[in-house]
């Protein structure tokens, strides 16, 4: 269906428009009461019932359970389960099912006040919870500490298949590193090409300690089997010093393997220095592999931290070589308790995949080592270091995903298959919840075991416990007294501190590798191109206005709300900023509507070609509640004069637009302007508007066709014909405009994909754009 094209695709100026429903607030607190069922039978809470203040603990689990061919178990009920802490059994208080396409229901608990990590409690409350759905999110965080360079090459490989193969419509992916050098790209998108940059950007962190001329060249598993007391290991070392030292060679005291004397280092003779030797050798390599071992155990414990505050199950992929725990020196070891109890707290489920794949150890060694030479005095003993290292490196991988509730991946060379198998896993889960007797301040880590009533053949994975905190001793000594005008700020010292204060909160809100979602927002950077700007980046962006806190001023109803918006490049440098403080004063009336539609604001950026990060931070004033969202934009360089599509600018379709008559005409009509809540309503329409940048024209007549398509997840379930994009007269054509309808009748819910395709069959070159949506 042609549309008439609305300008609005320069608007500079704000826009507010009013859209959908009115939600009312939900209080922090809700009894148990309910007051009838909603569509789908579940009960609806009272909002006026009394609130019940509560000071308590929940502790969250999600469960996989398998039968023993691995199939998943798909029908349990909350009575099949049996939930223990410590031995103890605990009264199953909230009970899901979630699956991919539906995700369980999580509780969401509000905090009595913040508190900082290291004192808070499992899920700390001061009110009765409230239910968060939450979609599927994917960390895919790659070892680049521990990858050797061609198992990365091959992980690139598989993991751009996954963005290209596995990835449907609605996942939410974050690309991490345990170096941490990907800045931007490690934030949450469902957008391809912003996921495969973030892989091209993948590349090995060079960390060795040793070389091949060292001598001894001790292997990062000798010098932890060295560094535990291993004598055949020590014994390796010692003989290739004797053998390759001129000042070791014919000294006495060899014994037959040349490590006579190795549980003392305090004689002279040559023996005795090749034994100190080794053993110095042998703690550096042990000290430094154990420096980033930290460092990507910190960063995985970091991660996971910072996904607390999303609710849901979440999934983290690690890909790794493996990587030891650390040698007999307790200062060396990370304590993996703290990840299973960070994983318990943020609902994170680690999978982690060997990336060496298939492994067979050749005679004399690993091929990745330098060669020593031929251990005749010891013969076996190489290869059996050598094939105890393989295994080592595993049990950080293992002991990670089977205490968080996942699973290893090994011995695969398609690593694909690995992911595939992870994401099946997810495709049927469970999530209990119990609130513990009393308050765990102990410091201790708590066990948690779960078990299916009478079905002991069933395979249970979930994550092993948590940490609770250690309680402060109390002070007996009473607080000091501070001045009177020591305590009284004047009143310019307090605005400071406050805007420091509102800065810093904004400042988290644009870091958050997650939107925030106190104040729902979505933003949206499209690129178009104008004759009156040039190439630009159209900064979308929807407010929630049913979640905001209006007051009664007068007649009118007031709030205040502060919007800052950063645009990055690709290396993270900032290009453009601004911000603005509306200061809303509106009728009740109007207040109901923008409820209803929403709060829209649009604003033009010329940026030159390049690849760029929006990031939007929502703040309101009165209750300091954040909201925040980030969107990719590619600016593409239309000096090449290839043919290329703006981004596809979507638009709710007017409930008022005739159908297409009898004749098979279709009648013109106006665009409304675009928006940046990519969400529709079942049975409705979709209008988008796209530009074809370029087309080759002869005689000044374009001939540019395109194809509108529609993905469910990898499913074709929608596509257009052939379209020839018209060349109205007097119309700039390098800068074509198409506008079509979607009818999203039997459209089921869920997440869909546009992907439109345009063919300038003068030139005969292809152009492609695509663009996410939900149906509700």
């Amino acid at each position: 269906m042609t549309l008439r094209l609305a300008k609005y695709f320069i608007i500079i100026a704000i826009s507010i428009l009013f859209d959908c429903y009115t939600v009312p607030p939900i209080s922090s607190a809700q009894s148990q009461g309910s007051i009838g069922k909603d569509q789908k039978g579940n009960e609806q809470k009272n909002k006026n019932d009394p609130v019940i203040r509560l000071e308590t603990e929940l502790v969250q689990i999600d469960i996989v359970v398998s039968d023993k061919s691995g199939k998943l178990v798909r029908d349990l009920r909350r009575e099949d389960f049996e939930l223990y802490e410590d031995g103890k059994k605990q009264q199953i208080t909230h009970f899901a099912v979630g699956t991919a396409a539906h995700p369980a229901t999580w509780l969401r608990v509000e905090k009595k006040k913040p508190v900082k990590e290291s004192e808070s409690t499992v899920t700390p409350t001061n009110a009765a919870s409230t239910e968060m759905s939450a979609g599927r999110y994917i960390v895919i965080a790659v070892d680049d500490y521990h990858l050797a360079p061609e198992n990365l090459l091959i992980a690139k490989r598989t993991l751009q298949r996954f963005i290209t193969e596995q990835l449907i419509a609605g996942d939410q992916v974050a690309v991490a590193t345990t170096s941490g050098n990907l800045g931007l790209f490690q934030q949450f998108t469902g957008e391809r090409a912003v996921l495969e940059r973030a892989i091209d950007r993948l590349s090995v962190q060079t960390r060795r300690v040793t070389s091949s001329t060292d001598v001894p060249h001790i292997t990062d598993y000798q010098a932890e089997l060295i560094d535990r007391g291993d004598q055949d290991a020590l014994g390796l070392a010692v003989q290739e010093i004797m053998r390759l030292e001129p000042q070791f060679s014919g000294g006495s005291g060899g014994g037959q393997n040349g490590s006579r004397g190795m549980g003392s280092a305090s004689g002279t003779s040559p023996t005795d220095r090749a034994i100190e030797q080794a053993k110095m050798k042998a703690r550096s390599i042990v000290g430094f592999n154990a420096t980033y071992t930290r460092t990507t155990l910190e960063t995985l414990d970091g991660i996971i931290r910072s996904l607390r505050q999303l609710a849901g199950r979440k999934m983290l992929v690690l890909l790794s070589d493996g990587f030891f725990l650390g040698g007999n020196s307790s200062s060396q070891t990370f304590d993996l308790r703290r990840i299973v109890d960070a994983a318990t707290r943020s609902g994170v489920v680690i999978y982690s995949i060997d990336a060496r794949g298939l492994i067979a150890t050749p005679p004399g060694g690993d091929a990745s080592e330098p060669s020593t030479g031929v251990d005749v005095t010891q013969p076996g003993v190489r290869a059996r270091i050598e094939q105890g290292s393989i295994e080592a490196k595993r049990d950080g991988l293992n002991a990670l995903a089977h205490d968080t509730g996942g699973f290893l991946v090994v011995n695969t060379n398609d690593l694909n298959l690995g992911l595939q198998r992870i994401l099946d896993d997810n495709e049927t889960y469970y999530v209990l919840a119990y609130e513990p007797p009393e308050s765990r301040r102990d410091g201790r880590f708590h066990k948690i075991d779960v078990r299916i009533a009478d079905r002991p053949e069933l395979k249970v994975r979930t994550r092993k416990g948590y940490l609770a905190p250690l309680a402060k001793a109390k002070s007996d000594q009473p607080a000091p007294k501070v001045a009177q005008n020591q305590k009284e700020k004047s009143p310019e010292k307090a605005a400071q501190e406050a805007k420091a204060a509102k800065d810093a909160q904004i400042r988290s809100g644009l870091a958050s590798l997650f939107p925030l979602r106190e104040i729902p927002v979505e933003v949206s950077a499209d690129f178009i191109d104008t004759s009156e700007q040039g190439p630009s980046a159209m900064i979308n962006t929807h407010i929630d206005a049913s979640a905001l806190s209006f007051s009664p001023a007068d007649d009118f109803q007031r709030d205040i709300l502060d919007m800052t918006v950063v645009i990055f490049d690709e290396r993270g440098k900032v290009v453009h900023s601004y911000g603005n403080r509306f200061n809303f004063k509106m009728k009740s009336g109007t207040v109901e509507v923008a409820a209803k539609q929403g709060l829209s604001y649009r604003y033009a950026v010329p940026l030159k070609p390049g690849f760029y990060q929006a990031r939007l931070a929502v703040r309101e004033e009165e209750t300091a509640r954040l909201g925040s969202a980030t969107s990719w934009v590619e600016i593409p360089d239309l000096s090449k004069k290839q043919l290329t599509l703006s981004s596809i600018l979507l638009s709710v379709g007017e409930e008022s637009m005739p159908s297409p008559d009898g004749t098979g005409k279709e009648e013109p009509q106006t665009m409304r302007p675009s928006t940046a809540k990519r969400k529709f309503k079942r049975g409705g329409k979709i209008d988008f508007l796209t530009f074809a940048y370029n087309a080759k024209s002869e005689k000044n007549s374009p001939d540019v066709v395109i194809q509108s398509q529609v993905y469910a997840g990898s499913k074709l379930i929608y596509a257009s014909p052939l379209n020839k994009i018209p060349s109205p007269a007097n119309a700039d054509v390098q800068r074509l405009p198409y506008a079509a309808r979607i009818s999203l009748e039997g459209f089921d819910a869920g997440q869909y994909e546009l992907r439109l395709m345009a063919i300038d069959r003068t030139a005969k070159i292809s152009a492609y754009r695509r663009v996410n949506f939900t149906v509700e």
